[in-house]
């Protein structure tokens, strides 16, 4: 259902796992984005909380994007989706009006009518399960060449732009996974199965502090080369072009003994990149939820152009961010270095947030094997 006027050329950039504290380390894209907001939080922790917010100004329910709610019906242009992530499939609704869609999986049954699996983060069987598939994964990078865990932002790129060499008008969304465990950039200080595997080890639970060293370096290294990939993607965008870059949650590299991103609440996951180019004015709070309002320059779904707070959730727990602090039931913590505060008005909005809006870690297990987390 398009409407009127939306913009002629417009962008959408989200990369899976990318860190706050890790964008200085983007100086091709910090230069390219006329503004960039650092209080921009993610409405959950895992891929399949955060993107029914960022493609459908919707909060997630646990079964992918909800039928009507894509920001690509908005635009009555030549619209292009390039995902790079399992759970970002037309399996999960996401080719929803889009005229050119491509992601690691086609079309098929809808995740309604197949075999789903229940795993949460943190729970025993999540790390078992965990523990298990890093294990036959270390096993296998021993035999033969280990190629890189995901397709590369290089090509993805270069495909968008074939897509939209000629067109005057397009509207596209990229989505890249260059940062997402595991950590195995082109540049390593060692070989890519050695990278994979010790990877795996230190998110699984083991690894000495060395390997931990070499862990943290190796997801540096992802996130520099993702920016130097992008700056291809910048140079095609015309000036006027309006663009949207974001992640879709963060990551932990050994805050509080944990690795990756768990169903943990915390600044580290919940605060994310963010930075637009001719976008309207935002207020000093932005939530995922609000880039399909950005992107068409109107309310979408609930998203709006001026918030205070922003709102997460992961199963049953829920949380409430402002432009100074994050609240949860464990209490409420400085966004910048996670030190304790008060904020009874935070704490009070976060009540009321509303109880429908669980996230539940529900997606088929052969993409939740493909990304490492079965």
């Amino acid at each position: 259902m398009t409407r009127e006027n939306p913009h002629d050329r417009t962008l959408l950039v989200t990369v899976d796992s990318l860190r706050y504290d890790h964008f200085e380390r983007m100086p091709r894209t910090r230069a390219f984005l006329e503004r960039t907001h650092d209080r921009a939080f993610a409405t959950s922790t895992a891929t399949l909380g955060s993107f029914p917010a960022i493609v459908g100004g919707e909060y997630a329910s646990g079964g992918g994007l909800e039928p009507g709610s894509s920001v690509a019906r908005e635009f009555d242009v030549h619209s292009v989706g390039i995902t790079t992530n399992h759970l970002l499939s037309p399996e999960y609704g996401y080719d929803e009006g889009f005229d050119s869609f491509a992601s690691p999986k086609g079309g098929g049954d809808s995740l309604k009518d197949r075999g789903a699996v229940l795993l949460q983060r943190g729970t025993l069987a999540h790390r078992v399960a965990t523990w298990g598939w890093n294990r036959y994964q270390r096993l296998r990078s021993f035999v033969g060449e280990v190629e890189k865990s995901f397709r590369p932002a290089d090509d993805v790129i270069a495909s968008f732009r074939r897509e939209i060499d000629g067109r005057e008008s397009w509207f596209g969304w990229l989505h890249v996974m260059e940062p997402h465990h595991p950590y195995d950039p082109d540049e390593a200080p060692v070989s890519r199965e050695k990278a994979q595997r010790v990877t795996r080890t230190v998110l699984a639970g083991g690894g000495s502090d060395a390997e931990e060293d070499l862990v943290s370096d190796l997801y540096r290294r992802e996130v520099e080369e993702l920016d130097a990939a992008l700056e291809a993607l910048w140079d095609a965008v015309p000036d006027d072009a309006r663009v949207v870059f974001c992640a879709d949650h963060g990551e932990l590299l050994g805050e509080g003994g944990l690795w990756g991103h768990p169903g943990e609440l915390r600044p580290e996951l919940l605060r994310v990149p963010f930075g637009t180019r001719n976008a309207p004015d935002l207020g000093d709070v932005v939530s995922l939820i609000d880039v399909p309002s950005i992107l068409a320059g109107r309310e979408h779904g609930v998203g709006t152009l001026e918030r205070e707070t922003a709102f997460a959730s992961y199963g049953d727990r829920k949380a409430a961010m402002n432009e100074a602090h994050l609240a949860t039931a464990d209490g409420v913590v400085s966004v910048t270095d996670g030190t304790p505060a008060s904020d009874p008005n935070l704490e009070r909005a976060l009540e009321r947030f509303g109880p429908e809006y669980v996230v539940k870690e529900d997606a088929l297990r052969e993409d939740l094997e493909d990304l490492g987390y079965v």
